[in-house]
């Protein structure tokens, strides 16, 4: 699909996005208004429809999606329910989030809600009929398969299996996930023609590095599921600002976040609505600078470069992200430990800085490593 058939050039698409430090100063001119910006849609069409809730088509398919998505490791039973209240339609779940809790609760909830929501399950699962048992139906909306290679993402095997979900009435569409190699991932799942859904890691140096794919994935019909969008950010006035600046980029569907809060969840479908001003655009601006070498924006370059073969973002994410910010020790470890269990361990880490070398973000990793090794020795069983 053309930009001119589509009807959004790169200039059209940069402007929307109030793209990283190039906009900075200049949204008010650049941004258009929110209500202009997208179709009036008849609401009827819209599963679980609210009027205070902004909506987004699903790519090409018929589907719309609050641009607000709930879900994750430590998602409360009451937040989602006063979130499907609020108009929220979709739910991000996996049967190995907070040990199998976080998608049992689903279940509970969607003995009565079923109607109400999309359902993306991550293909964790061994067989997917004990996951629809679990969540009490009998189909789930998107499949999310969750692969963290070039290879992985096309592997025919994904294709068939979603092709027997399919028809077997278990599935609607195939989405894609990934936390390593990220932009690579995304790249190959948009180009393929595959997913329906992508679901990145977003968080602010990540974003400002996946412009291209983003603005791919809306000339190519490819809904953008934005994760981790808060990572490293700290400050509740910042997040705000930065949901106003991802939801600005026309390739982003909906974001999916854990809110623990009735506060924090009105505050999100508050910024859903409005436009990023150029002040908190300057402040993020500002935010992304000195918290850059603090964030890992998962894209594999280290890795690739390291002779070890450590699977460093897989390491960092279960520190830093994981246990320190979101404060789930479980998950944590759970992810640690399957990091040490695949190409190699960070005890095999061998100090050559070449990791760092590579990063270009230039984040402090071999540091960062030992501080995850001392952290986990005598939590892992």
């Amino acid at each position: 699909m053309s930009n001119q058939k589509n009807g959004l050039s790169r200039r059209e698409f940069l402007k929307n996005g109030a793209f990283a430090a190039a906009a900075v100063g200049m949204l008010p001119a650049l941004q258009k208004d929110i209500k202009k910006e997208e179709p009036k849609v008849d609401p009827s069409k819209i599963l679980n429809y609210h009027p205070d809730m902004r909506y987004r088509r699903l790519g090409n398919t018929d589907i719309y999606l609050s641009v607000i998505s709930l879900g994750g490791i430590g998602i409360d039973k009451s937040v989602l329910l006063y979130g499907i209240d609020k108009g929220v339609n979709c739910v991000h779940t996996s049967d190995r989030y907070n040990g199998g809790n976080s998608i049992k609760m689903l279940g509970e909830v969607m003995k009565t809600k079923r109607d109400k929501v999309y359902i993306a399950l991550k293909d964790t699962f061994e067989n997917i009929d004990d996951n629809l048992k679990i969540l009490n139906t009998n189909h789930v909306d998107i499949v999310m398969f969750n692969r963290h290679s070039e290879s992985g993402v096309l592997d025919p095997q994904v294709f068939e299996d979603f092709a027997k979900y399919k028809k077997e009435g278990k599935a609607m569409y195939a989405g894609l996930t990934s936390h390593d190699n990220v932009k690579a991932c995304v790249a190959a799942g948009i180009q393929c023609g595959k997913y329906a859904l992508i679901q990145p890691t977003l968080n602010q140096n990540a974003f400002d590095s996946m412009q291209t794919e983003l603005q791919q994935a809306a000339e190519k019909g490819v809904g953008i599921m934005g994760m981790k969008t808060g990572q490293g950010i700290r400050d509740l006035n910042m997040e705000i600002a930065n949901l106003k600046k991802l939801l600005g980029n026309p390739g982003i569907v909906t974001v999916s976040r854990v809110l623990k809060s009735f506060e924090h969840l009105d505050a999100y479908i508050k910024a859903a609505k409005e436009t990023l001003s150029a002040s908190e655009d300057m402040s993020l601006y500002r935010y992304a600078r000195l918290n850059r070498s603090n964030t890992c924006m998962m894209c594999g370059t280290c890795e690739a470069a390291c002779p070890e073969n450590v699977r460093i973002s897989s390491v960092l994410r279960s520190k830093d992200y994981y246990a320190d910010q979101l404060g789930e020790q479980e998950m944590a470890a759970e992810t640690y430990r399957e990091a040490m269990a695949g190409r190699g361990m960070p005890d095999s880490c061998a100090d050559c800085g070449k990791c760092e070398s590579a990063c270009p973000n230039g984040i402090a990793i071999v540091d960062r490593l030992n501080r995850a090794s001392r952290f986990f020795e005598g939590r892992l069983t």
